[in-house]
């Protein structure tokens, strides 16, 4: 008898509609795009962290009239990843570069059985990034192309009493999900050094860094490195090279 060939699943890829309508996620939690209505509890949820974190401004505004992620909506579901840089690249034309880069910026809430927002991730364009860049000679179009391939885990948080249950995972999970099917090449973010925060990051899959380690960012082409200060750990997650 020959040999029996084991049957590969592949996962269909995510389109704009399931990303809105969002998952079933841990404790009876939903997991979607964050809504206008969502704003004031997960700006709340963000201010927990302890480290000033906010929902950025211009995003907060983006999430309200509903123009936030609007491009990465616009790239999912399709084939390639051709869909998501023509919206990218006709917001990055058409509006001011902090509007344009709400676009391609990502806010998850975590919602309970009664729609209230019990958790939040922010993940936005990397303006430290694209800020550096542009001092190292890049013109603003090209800058602006690093979010394409980079993100930044602005803030994480979930309510006092839905922790130990799984919901920041699952956020990190499916924030990872969607920027793997936009072609991304690297999401990060940093906390404070103090915060027992390692553990939680490795089991999900990402690397921390020792307090104020920089990291190359060679396989995204900039010839400098990125870090934060003495007091921050940074964890960064790669695409896996094929």
């Amino acid at each position: 008898m020959g040999k029996t060939t084991k049957k590969v699943r592949h996962t269909p890829p995510l389109s704009a509609d399931r990303v809105r309508t969002g998952w079933q996620g841990p404790a009876g939690t939903r997991i979607r795009l964050a809504r206008g209505q969502d704003v004031e509890a997960a700006n709340a949820l963000m201010a927990t962290t302890g480290d000033g974190v906010r929902i950025i401004p211009v995003l907060r505004a983006a999430i309200e009239d509903g123009s936030a992620s609007c491009a990465m909506l616009a790239g999912l579901g399709a084939s390639n990843t051709k869909a998501y840089y023509d919206a990218a690249s006709a917001a990055f034309t058409d509006q001011p570069m902090n509007e344009a880069l709400t676009t391609v910026s990502l806010t998850l809430v975590a919602t309970d059985e009664t729609d209230r927002t019990v958790g939040i991730l922010s993940a936005t364009a990397p303006g430290t990034l694209i800020d550096m860049a542009m001092n190292n000679g890049y013109t603003a179009d090209k800058a602006m192309a690093l979010s394409l391939f980079v993100a930044k885990i602005h803030g994480l948080a979930v309510a006092e009493h839905a922790r130990g249950q799984g919901i920041a995972a699952t956020l990190l999970k499916r924030t990872w999900q969607i920027h793997q099917q936009l072609g991304y090449v690297l999401l990060y973010g940093s906390y404070e050094a103090d915060r027992d925060l390692t553990a939680f990051y490795t089991r999900c899959g990402w690397t921390t860094h020792a307090p104020g380690e920089t990291f190359p960012l060679d396989r995204v082409a900039p010839p400098f490195r990125l870090g934060a200060g003495d007091d921050q750990r940074v964890f960064t997650r790669w695409r896996p090279r094929h």
